[in-house]
């Protein structure tokens, strides 16, 4: 990604997670990269417009907040979209649910055999609202780009009211649905029965944290490119900070042990960021106010510099 030409949107949308605070990540990594380099580039901001109480009723148990999540996000994919047409793409983002704007406008006016998605994550986000345990909605991400509601595994029943707002979700890409095949996940530990379903019935990769660990990173990352096929030009590659191990990742809402180690991530970051098919890189879920040890964002500070110097 040419730093001099890099677009950089900031979205600190916090409503679709279960835990406050991200909101103030994506500005946390910025003053930390600024006490060290000057922003190649002035970030556009899509500015959070609602207040904790009017999110505090729940309209929809098992889609949380989604009319504001849809106004929201809505704004981020005309963003993304008019950004992604222009340069590559740096998107920081609150909560993993700014993906749902973010790959919406990714695909706008894409040849979506073109696009493919790498999620570097804890957590598969593949949930719909048919299948959610919780009804946080950056549960769901990756599903609103393939579209998949896994009915086959449903638990939950849903009124026409939230299954019209879902529709709505999902259509914010304006185009078809990302190709499952086309989707790469890498660093996953957890994960619950009706996604792991998903993953079988709809031919999805995934390299699991343990695998990383048992083979390398190299191999990992020669797994991806190996996967996609010559037509996977255009990628949206999206970094969750709990991909990382606990130990390094503790400003973070959903931690899990056993993730990918700080060089692990460092190589990842690195070859996804100087890969040519990497138009949009989304970099997420950095929480000041869960920051126990060294804060997330100076750890992901220090990941990012080399690549904007």
């Amino acid at each position: 990604m040419n730093k001099q030409a890099l677009s950089i949107v900031v979205s600190g949308w916090e409503y679709g997670a279960g835990k406050s605070g991200t909101s103030n990540g994506p500005d946390a990594l910025i003053d930390a990269l600024e006490k060290k380099i000057a922003l190649p580039n002035i970030p556009h901001r899509v500015s959070q417009t609602v207040e904790a109480e009017d999110v505090e009723h729940i309209y929809f148990p098992h889609l949380k907040r989604a009319r504001h999540l849809l106004h929201h996000q809505s704004r981020l994919a005309d963003a993304i979209e008019q950004a992604t047409q222009k340069s590559p793409t740096l998107l920081l983002s609150g909560d993993h649910s700014n993906a749902i704007g973010g790959i919406a406008g990714f695909c706008r006016n894409r040849n979506m055999d073109n696009v493919g998605i790498v999620w570097i994550d804890a957590h598969l986000d593949l949930h719909s609202p048919y299948t959610t345990p919780s009804g946080n909605i950056h549960g769901m991400s990756v599903n609103t780009a393939i579209e998949q509601d896994n009915l086959e595994c449903a638990v939950n029943e849903l009124d026409a009211d939230c299954i019209a707002l879902w529709n709505e979700i999902k259509g914010l890409k304006k185009s078809n649905a990302v190709k499952p095949e086309n989707v790469v996940f890498i660093g996953i530990r957890s994960y619950e029965k009706p996604e792991l379903h998903l993953i079988e019935s709809a031919g999805i990769k995934v390299i699991f944290a343990e695998d990383v660990h048992k083979n390398g990173i190299e191999w990992a990352l020669s797994e991806i490119k190996n996967h996609f096929r010559e037509n996977v030009t255009d990628w949206y590659v999206s970094f969750d900070v709990d991909s990382m191990d606990p130990s390094i990742s503790h400003g973070t809402g959903t931690p899990v042990k056993g993730g990918l180690s700080k060089e692990q991530a460092r190589s990842t970051i690195n070859y996804f960021w100087n890969n040519p098919n990497t138009k949009c890189f989304e970099i997420t879920e950095i929480n000041p106010e869960l920051d126990t040890v060294t804060p997330m964002a100076e750890e992901v500070c220090d990941l990012l510099l080399p690549l904007l110097k």
